[in-house]
């Protein structure tokens, strides 16, 4: 009986060096370059979303505190009288206008609410008039409200308001 001989398994057959595929160190620094290009620029468009979203939240924030304001003065008409050229800071809420107490405390209330209010202004102008002057509680009214808010890009923006409705 014949036994088959025993060969000895084959090794594969070495290729040369250069025909081998890998990276070399340029390509990977390309690679990184292309990736920390594409990093940089998301970094960028999430810093001006954040922005962008501070800027509409105070922007809302002038446009409650008008709101407010109007619901104020159509709760208490009283003060009508009192709001032509009434202007607050929000660093010195106080004021030497009579009759305006429910405004003054409104005020304080807003500036505790929303901490990138500045100032308010107030001016109103009677029905039929074109000049500014006091209100009554008997006749509608236009109320301009200057409201100032810290800018997220630094400074302060002024927002305009005109409220009216017939007291």
């Amino acid at each position: 009986m014949k036994t088959a001989p025993i060969l000895a398994p084959r090794m594969p057959a070495r290729v040369p060096a250069r025909s081998q595929r890998g990276l070399t160190l340029l390509e990977v620094l390309v690679a990184m370059l292309l990736f920390l290009a594409a990093a940089s620029g998301l970094v960028l468009l999430i810093n001006q979303s954040y922005i962008a979203d501070a800027q509409a939240l105070r922007s809302f924030a002038a446009t409650t505190t008008a709101q407010s304001l109007l619901a104020t003065v159509e709760g208490n008409s009283s003060v009508l009288g009192s709001l032509d050229g009434l202007s607050l800071s929000a660093s010195n809420p106080t004021s030497s206008a009579s009759g305006v107490a429910p405004v003054l405390d409104w005020w304080k209330t807003q500036v505790a609410a929303y901490p990138d209010l500045v100032s308010l202004a107030v001016s109103t102008i009677p029905s039929g008039s074109a000049s500014h002057g006091a209100c009554s509680a008997g006749s509608p009214c236009e109320i301009d409200a200057v409201i100032t808010v810290r800018s997220a890009f630094g400074g302060s923006i002024r927002h305009t308001f005109i409220l009216q409705d017939g007291f």
